[in-house]
């Protein structure tokens, strides 16, 4: 009966959780404004493209849309992006300076641009012509169905649709390859609780973009890979081809994982490398081929192609990787949007250490079995990867660049909370205390994330970092102004965010509350 019990209630906590996943990211598709999200215009021009003109942009023949071009006119950007958009635009600190009839003129303009403008080249390049094509391909067809709809609504429908799928899988992949590695039902809800209540999991999912499905492609890919070495058949082993298909055009760095389709044990070797080379090339090898001849480089990304090993070499000894690291470990956690605004360094230092004791838990009862190893391997590979990528980039920006972008290392985070978990799992009392430690803790970084960063990033609060007694003052005495700008920046309306705001809150404190009790030895 105590084991019927403890099933029940973990099936029922892991749909709280998805509920709370679901819910959190439509309220950040419908509170951020549009072009906010990363390179979100020009991945946006990509849809466009393959929309109107029924063809994938090319690099150098792909431009956006007057439509997009002309939204400049009216919706207000980051001041970190206005330099590279190049074309005059408003910064968020000036917007929220404007009139209120000035702001509402604003989004008459943006709501208003002339729908033929969709399918008019404007003179400003697209540069994420080069990406994998199946996210848009997959977008293509809702962007031209709503295709008389303002472009707010259209950007905000688009940016759901990526991300309560990715929600949605990220949920069965975790459960999925929380099955495959042992791990205790409790455990695993913690971990999808603190990916749905990390920001930076919104900031890569909640805009167009293909970075939206990488998340949680690698946990699925992670358990077949599982699957196909403890089960060798044909069918796990193309089944692990045909998802490694998938996540190459989804996005050319997950070339990284290549090598790991053919981690399982070797019986019947020829027909299980022939099935898996046809699934390879037949699925993903036109689309790279295409590479080849358009760019003479296989990923389409030629700002890294032509340096050499001796460049890359001498740059490994020049790039701070300290403050790199560092950087990378507080980005995978927080990165607000084009506004890269910031939580508190010392509440993530402290989630940071947590993460390093439960590994260091880990090392201390680590198990030499396959299913293990595989994912640490495949989470190292791909961190090998990232560093190639960051020289690369480091190199090619004289500089610039000193750290992997936040949008590639955040694929890690699933993996990595279930390495840490299943350290936890393996120490009884003082597992369970810690994983409680980290569910209080990001219960309340998902909250204050919410009503102290991102809330007041975008209804105009303006006064820096958020004291208690300011903050409460213009929640409580400004809330006609920020109401103003919140209905005029949003895409979505202020009564959708507002009442999804209070959803998000509650369903925070009761998940938080029912995985304590989850960790609660069973009786006797």
């Amino acid at each position: 009966m105590n084991s019927e019990k403890g099933l029940a209630l973990s099936t029922a906590g892991s749909r709280v959780v998805l509920a709370y996943g679901l819910v959190s990211a439509a309220l950040y598709c419908g509170l951020m404004p549009i072009w906010e999200g990363f390179d979100e215009l020009f991945h946006y021009g990509y849809v466009q493209s393959v929309a109107y003109e029924g063809r994938f942009p090319e690099v150098g023949n792909a431009a956006l849309s007057v439509e997009l071009w002309r939204s400049l006119d009216f919706a207000p950007v980051s001041g970190n992006i206005q330099h590279d958009l190049e074309r005059p635009s408003t910064t968020f600190t000036n917007y929220f300076e404007f009139s209120e009839s000035k702001r509402k003129e604003l989004r008459q303009g943006l709501d208003g641009i002339a729908r033929e403008s969709q399918r008019v080249p404007s003179p400003r390049q697209n540069y994420e012509a080069k990406q994998a094509p199946l996210t848009y391909l997959l977008l293509a067809p809702f962007e031209w169905a709503l295709s008389s709809a303002p472009l707010p609504l259209r950007v905000m429908v688009l940016r759901m649709i990526l991300a309560l799928t990715s929600v949605t899988l990220t949920w069965f992949g975790m459960f999925r390859l929380g099955r495959r590695l042992e791990l205790p039902a409790a455990m695993t809800s913690a971990i999808v609780f603190i990916l749905f209540s990390c920001q930076m999991t919104y900031g890569a999912v909640c805009h167009v973009a293909n970075d939206a499905l990488l998340g949680p492609w690698l946990l699925i890919y992670l358990a077949a890979l599982i699957d196909a070495w403890e089960m060798p058949s044909l069918k796990h082993t193309a089944t692990s081809a045909g998802l490694m298909a998938v996540g190459l055009l989804l996005k050319s760095s997950l070339i990284a994982f290549v090598p790991f389709v053919f981690v399982w044990k070797w019986r019947r070797a020829p027909l299980q490398l022939a099935a898996q080379a046809g699934i390879l090339l037949t699925l993903a090898g036109p689309w790279y081929v295409r590479n080849l001849l358009l760019y003479q480089n296989l990923t389409a990304t030629p700002e890294t192609g032509g340096i050499g090993m001796a460049t890359l070499t001498k740059t490994a000894t020049v790039i701070p990787w300290g403050d790199s690291i560092l950087r990378t470990m507080h980005e995978v956690l927080w990165k607000g949007n084009n506004s890269f605004t910031t939580f508190s360094e010392a509440t993530l230092n402290v989630a940071l250490a947590l993460f390093g004791i439960s590994l260091a838990m880990y090392a201390a009862r680590r198990r030499r079995i396959a299913r293990e190893l595989i994912v640490l391997a495949a989470m190292l590979l791909y961190c090998a990867a990232l560093t190639m990528i960051t020289l690369s980039f480091f190199v090619s920006t004289k500089g610039a660049i000193t750290a992997p972008m936040p949008w590639y290392t955040q694929i890690l985070l699933g993996p990595l909370l279930a390495i840490c978990f299943l350290g936890l799992s393996r120490w009884e009392r003082w597992g369970r205390r810690l994983a409680a430690v980290q569910i209080v803790l990001w219960a309340y970084i998902g909250l204050i994330g919410w009503l102290a960063k991102l809330v007041p990033q975008y209804g105009g609060f303006q006064t820096g970092r958020a004291h208690l007694v300011e903050l409460s003052a213009w929640y409580f005495k400004e809330a006609p102004a920020r109401n103003s700008i919140l209905s005029t920046l949003c895409p979505a309306p202020i009564w959708m965010i507002y009442s999804l705001l209070a959803a998000v809150a509650i369903l925070t404190v009761a998940m938080a509350v029912r995985l304590l009790n989850g960790l609660r030895p069973a009786a006797g």
